[in-house]
């Protein structure tokens, strides 16, 4: 389950799919007049001593974490009338459905799907879903046949395997094939824990090594997970040999416009 603040954002966005303008106040985080609440949980996270000071704390903060992966918080508050408006509803149907299938087995390829289709929002170049089940190239032969399109030697499936470790390729537009450089964005449908991404990155790596043009280390691996990275979750005293993403690395970015700061 994802922290106090982002359970919060999840009610909202739950209640901004259902309509575009809500008034929520404490008792709509709490229907069932629970003991404890997530309100509850908020006010001591945050230090502060009412409900009211709890939502206005908690969008703050959702505010400055959005901005730190490069979206934009996907609604507003008005604090006076405790109105909360939709901006961006696609991505508040999105949250809403990634709440729904977090660690369900099943969930798993619309997981991928989703994340392909917001990545693509972000990103230029080529993507390329290649996770297990595929629609398409289901057969190892002709797997491999695709992967050789894309800077591959033609033996990344050898065994029993069904993707060689690989949900989404995405090909950065630069350089030529061979030697244009990958990100392997692995994704699982569950809350971000440090091992999980470690061992999912472990068969991507050792595929990454069946490039022809390029070593494995000049490509990178991400993992994005159905949760929220914060800094609390990560490592403090050791780097990371990939990158951590969640649902916020999905969000309508604030800008695509690449910035050059020459010194």
């Amino acid at each position: 389950m994802p922290s106090p603040l982002f359970q919060f954002f999840e009610m909202v966005a739950e209640e901004l799919t259902l309509e575009e303008s809500r008034v929520l106040t404490a008792v709509d985080f709490d229907p069932a007049g629970n003991d404890s609440s997530v309100l509850d949980e908020l006010r001591e996270q945050l230090g502060v001593m009412t409900n009211d000071d709890a939502i206005r704390g908690a969008v703050n903060r959702l505010e400055e974490h959005f901005k730190s992966r490069g979206s934009r918080l996907p609604f507003s508050y008005d604090a006076d009338s405790s109105r909360f408006r939709a901006i961006d509803k696609e991505y508040l149907e999105l949250i809403t459905q990634m709440r729904e299938i977090r660690g369900k087995g099943k969930g798993a390829k619309t997981f991928e799907l989703c994340v392909m289709r917001r990545v693509k929002l972000r990103v230029t170049g080529a993507l390329h879903r290649v996770g297990h089940p595929r629609d398409v190239e289901k057969k190892k032969k002709q797997f491999n046949a695709y992967l050789t399109q894309i800077g591959f030697n033609g033996n990344v499936l050898t065994g029993s395997e069904k993707d060689g470790g690989f949900d989404i390729l995405w090909e950065l537009p630069i350089g030529a094939e061979p030697h244009r450089p990958l990100v392997s964005l692995q994704c699982k449908n569950s809350v971000y824990r440090l091992n999980d991404g470690d061992a999912s990155c472990g068969p991507a790596k050792r595929s990454l090594n069946e490039h022809r043009g390029l070593m494995a280390e000049v490509h990178v691996l991400c993992v994005f997970f159905n949760d929220y990275i914060t800094s609390d979750l990560l490592p403090k005293k050791k780097a990371m040999q990939w990158v951590p993403l969640g649902l916020s690395d999905l969000g309508t970015p604030r800008s695509i416009t690449a910035s050059a700061n020459p010194i």
